[in-house]
């Protein structure tokens, strides 16, 4: 008899209970190794297929021994950060051991910029010393240093920041203008303008630093060179929000002081102009990390939330865009050009009505020439050409009255005049674009083709888009006019060579296969020449277009390789 649970069970394990143990011990691992497998897998092909929100919690449910890889490790940051998720990032970069974090710059550097958004310096000192093994995570903890720094040494801070980005050209113009704006802070305007000018003869001059120069300039009374600086960015870099505004309070006799710059806003500005650099320089949306990390820094950043924004909308996550335009205030000077980006949405996700009333409904709470243009550009997208010139009139005869001419304006009245057939005054709008932007490749190439379309002008047409060429030579728009100029000129073999080229710098584009297709057609080619039109047909984007493309398709060989074919041209 049992006198106790004890008493009844054997203490000593067969050798058949051990193994019994060590199989189903080994069942556990392999379904355990086999689930993390499956996590990975299903993160890593969430992140090619641009789901970073599955990627990102796939990756989190991936046991800490696997985050000791640097490389999982850090792919489960960035997925993490992607969606804006910096605080969650920031516990998994936490929970990684020494040996991950030194190998991970984006791990050290996202628990530096939590750190002092928590108003904990002193912990963020920690993860920035160590060596960066990317120059531009180097260059983006280096302006943090130098700000930390700042706070107590200002001229200590004032030469870290000069030396951010040494070596990286357009990191090193910001480094030195946020030097610039540190001298403000501390007092010496003087040196601040000095450095400010520089950069402006160094043509180096950034919207940062151009705001904060043309408020010292117009508090100082140099009213007129304050307005220079803001017309010689507009022209070379085109329109920014808070420079628009800026011009307004100068005219106006309003100017206010330079706002206090907070370190963290410093260092938030930094991370936001290297990755708007970051992203006009890739397609995809890397630099939305970044901009994560500067609004996670200053909440307050709209720059940052407008072109974060931009970047979502390109890569197909409208809605996650849509979230961060609507969180901009009707009070910012970001408010009116993020509706416009909301109204764009809108068009391109085809609610061509509800696109057109936001831009509308805004343009009446809030009168501004940015959404003035944006809903001229909506009426010209969504077919309402002529509505869409009306409106760029109007903004062309009130910039004429201030004694301002804008040659995007004319630019965009003179295509969409073009595309109504009404040559003489499109051409008046586009010699006058060019004559304000004579370097500008779109201009001359869009001047130039219509010529060649119309065979008008033709060897100075061809100037004009051998001139575009030169400035834009991997732009498989201007490479095709260049290929059609020649075409029309008759030089077909010279003709062929250029649109083989264009085609091989833009493969699906169904106008330049077409002119392709024509050129093989005049030199012979024949079946080379059908075979161009059939790709064509299959890409084309329109009925009309498709019919042509098929028409040509029956045509047969004739001893006449003079006739022309009628092929649509498809505008730059």
């Amino acid at each position: 008899m049992c006198f106790g649970l004890n008493a009844c069970v054997s203490s000593t394990p067969t050798p058949r209970d051990e193994a019994l143990l060590r199989q189903r011990d080994a069942e556990t691992q392999t379904l355990l190794a086999a689930r993390e497998l499956s996590r990975f897998a299903i993160a890593r092909y969430a992140s090619l297929t641009e789901d970073p929100q599955t990627a990102s919690r796939e990756y989190q449910k991936i046991s800490p021994s696997q985050m000791r890889d640097p490389v999982i490790a850090d792919r489960a940051l960035f997925s993490t950060l992607l969606v804006g998720r910096v605080d969650q990032a920031a516990r998994l970069a936490s929970a990684l051991p020494l040996s991950t974090l030194a190998a991970s710059d984006l791990a050290r550097l996202t628990l530096a910029v939590d750190a002092i958004a928590d108003d904990q310096p002193d912990r963020a000192h920690s993860w920035l010393a160590a060596e960066w093994r990317s120059p531009f995570h180097a260059s983006l903890a280096g302006s943090i240093k130098a700000w930390l720094v700042f706070e107590h040494m200002p001229e200590a801070g004032i030469a870290l920041q000069t030396e951010v980005g040494f070596g990286n050209p357009l990191l090193q113009r910001l480094g030195e203008t946020l030097a610039a704006r540190m001298k403000v802070e501390s007092g010496d305007i003087d040196g601040a303008l000095a450095d400010f000018a520089a950069l402006w003869l160094d043509q180096a001059g950034t919207a940062i630093g151009i705001e904060t120069e043309a408020r010292l300039l117009a508090r100082s009374g140099q009213t007129t060179l304050a307005l220079a600086r803001l017309d010689g960015f507009r022209e070379t870099v085109g329109r920014h929000p808070a420079l628009s505004a800026l011009a307004e309070e100068i005219k106006t006799n309003r100017v206010s002081a330079p706002v206090p710059l907070q370190p963290r806003r410093g260092m938030a500005l930094f991370m936001y102009a290297a990755a708007a650099a970051l992203s006009q320089q890739h397609d995809s949306d890397v630099a939305a990390v970044y901009f994560a990390l500067a609004l996670h820094l200053d909440p307050q950043l709209d720059s940052a939330r407008s072109l974060w924004a931009d970047a979502l909308d390109r890569s197909g996550r409208r809605t996650d865009a849509v979230e961060l335009l609507q969180a901009i205030s009707p009070s910012s000077v970001y408010y009116t050009s993020a509706q416009g980006q909301l109204a764009w949405i809108l068009l391109r996700d085809n609610q061509t009505e509800r696109a057109l009333d936001l831009a509308r409904t805004t343009l009446e709470t809030h009168p501004d020439r940015n959404i003035q243009i944006q809903y001229g550009d909506l009426l010209r997208a969504s077919g309402r050409i002529g509505q869409a010139i009306a409106v760029f009139s109007d903004v062309i005869e009130a910039d004429a009255a201030a004694g301002a001419y804008d040659w995007r304006l004319y630019f965009a009245r003179g295509a969409a005049r073009e595309q109504l057939g009404f040559w003489a005054p499109a051409e008046s709008d586009l010699e006058t674009a060019l004559g304000l932007n004579p370097t500008n490749p779109e201009i001359l190439n869009y001047l130039g083709y219509s010529w060649i379309d119309r065979g008008l002008h033709l060897e100075r047409a061809l100037g004009l888009i051998e001139q575009a060429l030169i400035l834009a030579p991997d732009s498989g728009a201007i490479t095709d006019s260049l290929g059609w100029a020649f075409y029309r000129l008759g030089q077909y073999d010279r003709a062929v060579y250029h649109l083989e080229r264009a085609t091989e710098l833009d493969p699906r584009n169904a106008g330049i296969l077409d002119h392709l297709g024509d050129a093989y057609w005049q030199t012979g080619r024949y079946s080379e020449a059908g075979y161009q039109w059939q790709r064509a047909l299959d890409l084309a984007a329109t009925d009309t277009d498709r019919a042509a493309y098929a028409a040509k398709l029956t045509l047969q060989p004739t001893p006449d390789l003079g006739r022309t074919l009628s092929g649509e041209a498809n505008r730059p």
